[in-house]
């Protein structure tokens, strides 16, 4: 199963538990790919998204599993999730990957995305 979404806004919680949440940056095409297949190293799929700041000190694949959430245009939360962010590079250029080490929670309006037409 895979959902996306045109824009959104990424936020991150520094501090585990807090309800103070730090804005990252805004991301466009940002699809969450469901659960991913058993050997490429993340848990509970990713989601794939192109960053309006890709040199944010807080996309750091270094740092540990953060809460991680996207908000919709209105600031209302869509996503929720214990991640990190991935150093593999997506097929598409420019895109960035978070991996998802939780069940994430769905929490807005999301499109599920139709089955590709078979031929």
């Amino acid at each position: 199963m895979s959902r996306r979404i045109d824009h959104c806004a990424l936020e991150v919680q520094l501090t585990a538990g807090s309800d103070e949440w730090t804005p990252v940056t805004g991301l466009s095409e940002a699809e969450w790919t469901g659960f991913a297949p058993a050997g490429c190293g993340v848990d509970q799929g990713r989601v794939i998204a192109l960053p309006d700041e890709a040199d944010s000190r807080l996309l750091d694949p270094d740092a540990p599993d953060r809460m991680w959430r996207l908000l919709d245009s209105d600031g209302e939360p869509l996503f929720q999730f214990l991640g990190y962010v991935d150093d593999r590079r997506p097929r598409k250029k420019g895109f960035i990957i978070l991996g998802i080490s939780t069940t994430p929670e769905l929490l807005g309006a999301w499109s599920e995305l139709q089955p590709a037409a078979v031929d």
